[in-house]
């Protein structure tokens, strides 16, 4: 604890300690009408002027330091034919030079795309907050798991892969054990036995979403022939 938390924690403390005796004085007012106290409003302005500076004091120390040491700055978008992105600017230990790294999404983690030293950082954010913080994406083992075992339901979930009509929609079924996945204008379905194959949709299509099947452009008879069939649908 640096010198000047435990200054404002002592403070704190004293705060509490005369809220609590005057607390005790109102409880006893028969007493202390015997017994000669300070004027309560007098110790109630004198506690908030002691909060006062203690909330300047804080202030003047955030402003002073806006990123503590090891912080760092992180944006992330999802960009329209690719998966999610971050930039992430991490603060030197020279406190002159920045670390840029450049981040894609790959299903299970954050891949290195390009890592490089930058200096002359400057920063400008709305002063309210309109944004969320950054978080990881859902993996696929968790979007896989959401979806099996929802076969057997009326409309089952399933996983769509679509880059805003850029290229033709996939869709992954789990049927029992088994994933299925078929693009919307494919004449049959193929077997997923890789995970690698699911991050090369990922990577050419983006991040998929899960959406009932009936919001597909395709249907549980899609998925149920033999994947060696020819349906002309």
């Amino acid at each position: 604890m640096t010198d000047t938390q435990a200054h404002a924690l002592a403070t704190l403390r004293d705060i509490d300690g005369r809220f609590h005796r005057l607390f005790e004085a109102v409880d006893t007012v028969d007493e202390t009408a015997a017994t000669p106290v300070p004027d309560p409003i007098t110790t109630l302005r004198r506690a908030r002027s002691q909060i006062d500076a203690a909330l300047f004091e804080q202030h003047r120390r955030t402003d002073d330091n806006p990123l503590p040491d090891g912080g760092s700055c992180v944006l992330q978008w999802t960009p329209t034919t690719s998966p999610p992105r971050r930039l992430v600017l991490e603060p030197d230990g020279d406190g002159d030079s920045w670390t840029r790294r450049e981040l894609e999404w790959t299903g299970a983690g954050w891949r290195s795309c390009r890592r490089d030293t930058i200096r002359d950082v400057a920063i400008s954010a709305p002063a309210e907050p309109r944004y969320p913080d950054p978080v990881d994406p859902p993996t696929l083992d968790t979007l896989l798991a959401l979806i099996r075992g929802t076969w057997t339901n009326p409309d089952p979930d399933v996983l769509v892969f679509d880059t805003a009509g850029m290229t033709e929609q996939g869709v992954l079924v789990a049927v029992e054990d088994e994933l299925r996945y078929r693009g919307a204008d494919s004449h049959q379905w193929y077997t997923v036995t890789d995970e690698a194959e699911l991050s090369h949709h990922l990577q050419q299509q983006g991040q998929p979403t899960i959406q009932p099947l009936s919001e597909t452009s395709l249907t549980r008879h899609h998925f149920t022939p033999s994947p060696l069939t020819n349906d002309g649908e």
